[in-house]
């Protein structure tokens, strides 16, 4: 039996001491923060002529993409965690039998990105993933270098994504909505937010897995390690084609 709400149950009773207004506050805190860091950095790449072609392998790249994901994260502990608390945000560890979801999870996930993806190239024809371009610039990696991009793409995106996602607002929903709703609503804004068209069909796959497992488990973790099983899978991926020019 699994330890947290089934998908059905009724929304959660408004007893918490955060919620809209911490989470207006966090997005202005981020949105302020990122400007400083990204304009910060351009003006020390305009000092310092760095080269960028390589996208996020680009070291002023990668340093702003850290920076950014750490004040995100930043933000939302210094800004709601003191009020909200681990089990709010769904930090606290869940029990082993829903990290064993994960796997069955993943794999049903996993199969049904892959047929949306195909759907959508049938439909618009060529399929391009822009993120290949803003990670490597087009270019191989070097072994260092995926390594490098993994520590941020694999592990540091996706703790900060399921914090915020599946830890404050999946939480903020489901004061309002069932959980089927809070999960379909919740997927639907992690596709969205990331502002890629194409990816959109499968980033809704992958956010409703994302939101199941947050839901059963009542933790963020599973959904973290589905996280970065998903992005190590897809920067393999990437680094395959780039190396044989797929």
């Amino acid at each position: 039996m699994l330890p947290h709400n089934r998908v059905d149950q009724p929304p959660t009773p408004l007893t918490s001491t955060w919620g809209w207004r911490e989470l207006a506050i966090t997005l202005v805190i981020i949105g302020i923060g990122g400007a400083i860091t990204i304009l910060g950095l351009r003006t020390l790449n305009e000092i310092a002529n760095w080269d960028t072609s390589r996208g996020f392998i680009s070291p002023p790249v990668y340093l702003a993409g850290m920076l950014l994901y750490l004040i995100i994260g930043g933000a939302i502990l210094a800004v709601i965690g003191p009020r909200a608390g681990w089990r709010d945000l769904g930090l606290h560890w869940p029990q082993w039998l829903s990290i064993a979801l994960v796997p069955p999870v993943f794999i049903f996930g996993m199969g049904m990105m892959i047929l949306t993806n195909a759907t959508v190239t049938f439909l618009i024809g060529d399929f391009q993933n822009p993120q290949i371009e803003s990670l490597s610039g087009g270019q191989p990696f070097g072994s260092g270098e995926l390594f490098t991009l993994w520590i941020l793409v694999g592990g540091i995106v996706p703790v900060v994504e399921e914090l915020f996602f599946r830890g404050v607002l999946h939480h903020l929903l489901r004061r309002y909505f069932n959980g089927i709703v809070t999960i379909i609503l919740g997927a639907a804004i992690f596709a969205v937010v990331h502002f890629i068209p194409q990816l959109i069909p499968g980033l809704f796959i992958a956010g409703l897995c994302l939101g199941y497992l947050r839901e059963q488990s009542g933790s963020i973790w599973p959904g973290v390690i589905f996280h970065m099983l998903q992005n190590t899978f897809a920067l393999l991926a990437m680094a395959l084609m780039l190396a044989t020019g797929g």
